[in-house]
């Protein structure tokens, strides 16, 4: 089964730089015949002192699913970058517990609508959970009983940061056009 991808997202991919054709292929592969209603392609360069790390995301809205791509540079040989991990998951719509959109403005006062400066997107799914713990504590200060311990848990599927100063105005745009689509989708499936 194989899908043709949209020529807007092939050439963000190409325009990514990261493996764009190993994304394409797995992206493909994921689809399973689907057509693509959206998406947005996110690369991510960090420095870790003398090493360069590369990731891509990619997430594609399809009539049923959100997929989430992801590609990495092989944990494993971080020396040869001609290896990359491709690791996609299918999320159907229905298991989408939630979204939420951060926007941060850029006003000089004069601008109205103010503009986006950065968008985050959240997407929870309840996939996975972000555990924060830290030592409990009592209010006396000779205390010296062990009183464990305390925390929270959040879920911590997916969040994508865009910013019009690092990444470009039209970034920005492309998030909140996902982001809306994405919205819509799964408002649909209420109705």
């Amino acid at each position: 089964m194989t899908t043709a991808l949209p020529a807007e997202l092939l050439a963000d991919l190409e325009t990514a730089g990261y493996f764009p054709q190993t994304a394409a292929q797995s992206l493909e592969r994921s689809l399973r015949g689907a057509a693509v209603l959206a998406y947005l392609v996110r690369p991510e360069t960090t420095f870790d002192g003398p090493e360069v790390r590369r990731h891509l995301t990619v997430v594609v809205l399809t009539g049923t699913h959100l997929l989430v791509t992801h590609l990495d540079d092989d944990p494993a040989d971080a020396m040869n970058p001609s290896q990359v991990v491709s690791t996609t998951e299918r999320i159907r719509l229905q298991r989408i517990t939630g979204t939420g959109l951060s926007q941060v403005f850029d006003t000089d006062g004069q601008q109205t609508p103010a503009r986006e400066a950065e968008v985050t997107l959240g997407i929870t799914w309840n996939g996975s959970r972000r555990v924060d713990l830290e030592r409990a504590v009592c209010e006396d200060p000779n205390c010296q009983v062990d009183h464990g311990y305390t925390g929270t848990i959040a879920p911590s599927d997916l969040a994508l940061r865009v910013s019009a100063l690092a990444d470009g105005d039209d970034a920005v745009e492309a998030a909140l056009r996902f982001h809306a689509e994405l919205v819509d989708a799964i408002d649909a499936l209420d109705a």
